[in-house]
């Protein structure tokens, strides 16, 4: 039976799918981070690997059935990446069978369900992209934690971590989320966060993982928390507005905020749009209208010169759904009995 193969891999883990050729889901798993420009080529390659095995074993299928692969890969974004990643993903699914894009691309069609707009990516690191209707392509951002990355859950953790030790040598008066950032991490005194962070322990991802922390405390009107999201919130408007300038857009534009950050009518989803709209007011920001994964699967199924129509679409969003229920709610084993029965 012919099968497509679609990975959206961003910088902190990675999503797969393997579909029939009519749109039916017979595999959805998750994985690693997909970023070789912090995990390396051949990790990327090996964990691709990995998924991709995962995949066709749950279907019981031959890797000469799977006629399309996509991979939208963060940190592939730029010619020399894909110069780099093309060739071992050539090796392991054939010449010609897998196009490699960027996540931001595939989270922009995600979006506004065309190739045309602006995509705001915000989880880990963060990076502003668009493509416009005359077809140029630009980006700001997403050159790594020590360039760039305003506006995501690294330097908004980092700057509360910054917030705690300034609290502590006098600078700030008071930093009302102290103790749930130190509940969470297990800190007991400051000293325990200073050693933390300046010890093999500490990773861009973990302190990423405290933005949620802050996040939620500006929404409770914490003063602090709120300077820091809106501050971060400023950077990714101000990308947003240079890319447009940029490129030419007109002004009624679709500018889509994706990633592990937002969510729909989130505090920082509402304070990043208001933002936008200060210099666009006539943008429309909206929310990804189906998971990026979806898209790289559509494009799998144009590798594979598969015809897509709606049905195909519908059997694909439903089935999706379906697999990822199952693997949040597993059905219950089956219940022993507590006395054997009786002869």
């Amino acid at each position: 039976m012919p099968y497509v193969f679609g990975i959206d891999g961003g910088g902190t883990q990675s999503r797969a799918v393997l579909m029939t050729d009519f749109g039916k889901v017979v595999y959805a798993g998750t994985g690693p981070a997909l970023n070789y420009h912090y995990v390396g080529a051949s990790q990327v390659s090996s964990s691709v690997k990995r998924l991709f095995n995962d995949a066709l074993q749950t279907a019981r299928a031959r890797p000469d059935e799977c006629l399309g692969v996509c991979l939208g890969l963060a940190g592939a974004g730029q010619k020399k990446d894909r110069a780099i990643l093309q060739p071992l993903f050539d090796e392991l699914f054939g010449l010609d069978r897998c196009l490699l894009l960027s996540d931001a691309e595939i989270a922009l069609i995600s979006g506004a369900l065309a190739e045309t707009g602006i995509i705001v990516l915000a989880g880990t690191g963060s990076m502003v992209y668009g493509r416009s209707p005359d077809g140029r392509d630009g980006r700001i951002g997403g050159y790594g934690a020590q360039l760039s990355d305003e506006g995501s859950g690294y330097h908004i953790g980092l700057e509360g971590l910054k917030a705690v030790v300034q609290c502590h040598d006098g600078l700030l008066q008071e930093v009302g989320f102290q103790q749930a950032l130190f509940d969470c991490m297990g800190f007991h005194q400051v000293s325990d966060l200073i050693d933390w962070v300046n010890s093999n322990a500490s990773s861009r991802d973990r302190i990423a993982a405290l933005a949620e922390l802050i996040i939620r405390a500006a929404s409770e009107d914490d003063p602090l928390a709120d300077e820091i999201l809106n501050r971060q919130a400023d950077y990714l408007a101000r990308f947003v507005d240079a890319l447009h300038r940029r490129l030419s857009f007109p002004e009624r534009v679709d500018i889509v905020l994706s990633g592990g950050l937002f969510s729909d009518a989130s505090y920082y989803w509402q304070l990043v749009r208001r933002k936008i709209h200060y210099f666009l007011p006539g943008a429309n920001v909206i929310s990804p209208r189906m998971a990026p994964l979806m898209v790289a699967a559509i494009y799998a199924f144009s590798i594979a010169n598969i015809e897509i129509d709606e049905n195909l679409l519908d059997l694909a969003r439903r089935t999706y759904r379906e697999c990822r229920e199952a693997k949040t709610n597993p059905s219950p084993a089956p219940r022993e009995d507590v006395d054997p029965p009786r002869p």
